[in-house]
């Protein structure tokens, strides 16, 4: 939304907020002072539906200066240094580690951080000589992570190979108990030794992270030089996403009176306006922000213009197929009714015809279209509460683990760049890690892209597509500052969708084979 001057002072007088996430806020306002009409030539229609909540753009900004996610290819630094910042290439572990984090530093996004930093384990792995001692550096290079990027949205990647690296790297994210970085290990179970799987689903278990990624099936949409980035928004290395619009599933469909309204009339109406806005965001960003034209990461090859796509995302799909069971006279909630399943399926069918309709602009690395995610949810508007995360079912009306895993895994066929769903489970899973590992196979092999897990009582949870202390969540609410700037939104989409009390799951020996 547009936002004001009031807006600046307001956030200046925050007792809440620290030095540094008043500066992000202030820059965000900054961009959406100017009247995207005026400044984007929005069209009057598209604006009614921004400003109606249909079409939502995460508060982006308008004068966008940045894309929203760049990632970088580090290996560019490892074979060649990088000239703008004086750093030859490494020689040593201490090398590579010391000049990661230099690189970090100048790796902008939304966020103002970094939500992308590589490929750790086969980056390091060349370089470690000697386990003992090459430990503690990897633990402290972790640790320097957590304190400095203070944004959960930063993500790490290892996997699909075992190597002492990813080892070393899980051990130090089990001792630390840090929310940052974010990680995924790309798996695949013809590439990843058992042992290496069960190491990181203990890791997933203690600490919510690393979460597993069906890489075989990501590679199949988007090649082999792909990255996990922020939540779980799989794009190109190399490059990224220029930006990130989301349909409000959940606003859209009460707004209809039958599937028929939704799905062949206002769904394609307003998802039309959302395309039409991208297009005009990414002309700004390409043509007069002259971003591509003079940032170092471009000229000395981390990320190149041809490789950034965008995406088009969804939430309140159950919100908007619970609302349309009402309207046909059912009392049935989507996850566990045969007719929300139709519903939401002609849902995703209708959107994903006209998003690959749609011809995009400056996206040839995905041959000009632009891709469907499944967002993690938000509490910027009171909409937010009417709309669930992406596809997932809505907290309190989960099935049991089998059929949910079932009922969830045909969604994940729509997003190529990205999906997720997280299951809680009690303490006796880490006693059985083969279990664990198996769900994921079986998860996989119905068609899952992505899955997470965790153990319910921990401080540290993954909200959604992220993680957070539920400690540093409640001195938040309590009105403290605290570090990171995604405990807000942790603390929003809970109350927004209850995600601290997700469905314990403690069924044991299941397999979705």
């Amino acid at each position: 939304m547009q936002s004001s001057l009031q807006d600046i002072l307001d956030t200046v007088k925050a007792n809440n907020l620290t030095y540094h996430q008043k500066l992000m806020i202030i820059g965000n306002i900054a961009e959406r002072l100017f009247n995207p009409i005026e400044l984007l030539s929005y069209t009057e229609e598209e604006w009614q539906h921004i400003e109606n909540q249909m079409i939502c753009d995460l508060n982006e900004g308008y004068a966008i200066y940045r894309p929203r996610y760049i990632l970088p290819d580090y290996n560019v630094y490892i074979q060649k240094g990088c000239q703008f910042l004086d750093l030859p290439p490494p020689k040593t572990l201490d090398d590579v580690l010391d000049g990661l984090l230099i690189i970090y530093a100048h790796v902008p996004s939304i966020t103002t951080y970094p939500v992308y930093i590589g490929r750790l384990d086969q980056l390091i792995d060349p370089f470690i000589t000697d386990e003992a001692s090459d430990y503690p550096k990897i633990k402290r290079f972790l640790n320097h992570i957590d304190k400095t990027i203070a944004d959960s949205f930063c993500h790490a990647n290892i996997g699909p190979y075992d190597t002492r690296a990813g080892r070393l790297i899980l051990q130090a994210v089990i001792e630390l108990e840090n929310t940052t970085p974010n990680m995924t290990i790309r798996y695949d179970k013809t590439k990843t030794s058992r042992e290496f799987a069960e190491l990181a689903a203990k890791a997933c278990l203690l600490v919510s992270k690393p979460s597993f990624a069906n890489d075989a099936y990501y590679i199949s949409d988007l090649g082999e030089e792909y990255g996990v980035a922020s939540c779980y928004n799989a794009l190109p290395e190399c490059g990224g996403a220029y930006t990130l619009t989301r349909l409000r599933l959940g606003t859209i469909g009460r707004a209809c009176q039958s599937v028929d309204e939704m799905v062949n009339h206002l769904l394609p109406k307003v998802a039309k306006l959302a395309l039409s806005t991208m297009d005009k965001r990414h002309k700004f960003l390409v043509e007069e922000s002259h971003f591509f034209d003079t940032d170092f990461l471009v000229k000395e090859g981390f990320i190149q213009r041809t490789n950034f796509t965008s995406m088009i995302a969804i939430v309140g799909l159950a919100d908007a197929t619970n609302h349309l069971l009402h309207q046909e006279g059912l009392n049935e909630t989507f996850g566990q009714s045969k007719r929300g399943d139709e519903i939401a399926t002609a849902i995703m069918e209708k959107l994903q015809d006209v998003v690959n309709a749609h011809q995009g602009l400056y996206v040839e690395r995905t041959s000009g279209r632009y891709l469907l995610h499944a967002q993690v949810g938000a509490s910027i508007h009171e909409e937010d509460k009417a709309n669930n995360p992406a596809h997932r079912v809505r907290v309190g009306q989960e099935p049991t683990l089998l059929a949910h895993l079932k009922q969830s895994a045909p969604y994940h066929q729509y997003f190529p760049s990205g999906t997720g769903d997280l299951f809680a489970f009690d303490q006796t899973y880490t006693d059985h890690l083969d279990a664990v590992v198996d769900i994921i196979d079986g998860s996989f092999a119905q068609g899952y892209r992505y899955i997470t897990t965790y153990l319910k009582n921990t401080d540290l949870i993954r909200v959604t597509g992220y993680l957070v202390k539920k400690s540093e969540v409640e001195r938040f609410r309590n009105g403290e500052a605290v570090l990171r700037d995604t405990t807000w939104y942790g603390s929003g989409t809970d109350e927004c969708a209850n995600v601290f009390d997700r469905q314990l799951r403690d069924e044991q020996n299941v397999s979705a084979k």
